[in-house]
């Protein structure tokens, strides 16, 4: 499937907000190494499903547009995003997104069973009982904090 590039001016079809080429330069000005095009395509939709079902500061523009962004009263940094494009914040999370898809870590991938106790033959592993059942990432965490609602935050609709 093609990528359609949601600009901030409600693009009918669009799945992404950044191209395999705006990834490709984030991540070559980073040291990143970066996989074959149709591999790293299919890695910018599965970050984008992601990326879509979180629960993002402000409301849509637009209530027939088929991504999340663009945002009205959307609060970044002491500012209001602008309703007619997609904010630096957003684009940079998604890379970082994509950098997990591509890194074999996905937010959409199921748990692991925890594991208290492991043997096989003479090696064993034991985990600690509070460690995490994912990877975590603390470049993705941080580079969503300032567009997602806080988890703690409640609101009235």
């Amino acid at each position: 499937m093609a990528l359609v590039i949601e600009n901030g001016s409600i693009v009918a079809g669009a799945n992404s907000y950044v191209t395999a080429d705006d990834y490709r330069s984030w991540a070559n000005s980073r040291g990143i190494d970066v996989e074959a095009s149709s591999l790293l395509e299919k890695s910018i939709l599965r970050a984008m499903d992601y990326f879509e079902q979180l629960d993002f500061i402000g409301n849509k523009a637009n209530e027939n547009q088929p991504l999340q962004w663009p945002r009205t009263e959307a609060l970044i940094d002491g500012y209001y995003a602008d309703a007619t494009e997609i904010p630096v914040q957003v684009k940079t999370a998604l890379y970082e997104a994509i950098k997990v898809e591509i890194d074999g870590f996905s937010e959409l991938n199921n748990e692991d069973r925890r594991t208290i106790k492991e043997k096989i033959g003479d090696i064993e592993v034991q985990y600690a009982s509070n460690s995490e059942t994912r990877t975590v990432t603390p470049a993705l965490t941080r580079s969503l904090k300032k567009i997602l609602y806080p988890a703690s935050q409640v609101s009235r609709i």
